[in-house]
């Protein structure tokens, strides 16, 4: 994987487009956040591509739907323009993003961290995932980087999330790191 660079080093992820929503080039967003006013306002958007390519949101109108967020970006008209943007992340510059609460964080800050449970270190959370139950952590093991575990990211499980040292600490069910 290649580092950011500086233009993404400061991009914090707010959702993924999964598809086109119709034929008028409406686009399908499933969240990273609560917070879902963040996206449907249109300010400060930005959109990047699986290759690292960032495109500004320059108008957006949205609602909430059962599958995520029924958007409509200004210049995209028709279903094969919104098919182009499958894959892509919409998010914004942190500078641009409200403070969290003192026991929140964003999922951006989660990425990076080391994953502790059981009394050790059982890797680096490389990314997050929203499932039916809730949030999982995608850690990898350094030694072993095709070895990937999908952890909880429950309120139940979580000790302490320290981004500003590097670490989450987790109190998991006996047996859950042997599946």
């Amino acid at each position: 994987m290649s580092s950011p660079s500086a233009e993404t080093s400061d991009f914090v992820a707010l959702g993924h487009i999964t598809r086109p929503h119709g034929v008028h080039g409406a686009i399908i967003i499933v969240p990273y956040t609560d917070n879902i006013d963040l996206i449907l306002a249109g300010r400060g958007l930005k959109m990047l591509s699986p290759e690292g390519k960032i495109r500004s949101v320059s108008g957006l109108k949205g609602k909430e739907a059962a599958q995520g967020l029924i958007v409509k970006i200004t210049g995209i008209t028709d279903r094969d323009e919104a098919q182009k943007l499958k894959g892509w992340t919409i998010g914004m510059e942190r500078g641009n993003l409200p403070p969290v609460e003192e026991d929140e964080v964003y999922w951006a800050d989660l990425v990076g961290l080391e994953v502790f449970a059981e009394g050790r270190s059982i890797g680096l959370v490389e990314n997050l995932m929203e499932v039916g139950t809730g949030l999982l952590l995608v850690v990898i093991e350094p030694d072993q980087p095709d070895k990937e575990r999908l952890i909880p990211f429950n309120e139940e499980f979580v000790v302490s999330v320290e981004p500003d040292e590097g670490r989450i600490a987790l109190d998991l069910p006996p047996g859950l790191l042997d599946l």
